[in-house]
């Protein structure tokens, strides 16, 4: 599947091969960071700052639903 929802500049994306737990990466020009769907956790982080990495948060937060489901599509339930 991979780009599920652009914000601004970031493609949020899922990988078809990923693993476990579910989780979208957040991918900006010259900047990754992954978050865990379930809590918006972040992961890891490598050239986002804390504020656009809490815009980010922000809008996984409004697309939650529909960012599992879309998990779940792309990995079935055996990887959450």
């Amino acid at each position: 599947m991979g780009t599920i929802a652009i914000y601004r500049n970031v493609r949020i994306v899922i990988f078809p091969r990923d693993h476990g737990p579910p989780h979208v990466h957040a991918i900006g020009p010259d900047a990754e960071a992954v978050f865990n769907i379930g809590n918006l956790e972040l992961v890891r982080c490598k050239g986002f700052d804390s504020q656009a990495v809490a815009k980010i948060r922000q809008f996984l937060e409004t697309r939650k639903t529909e960012l599992l489901e879309a998990w779940n599509e792309i990995h079935g339930k055996e990887k959450n």
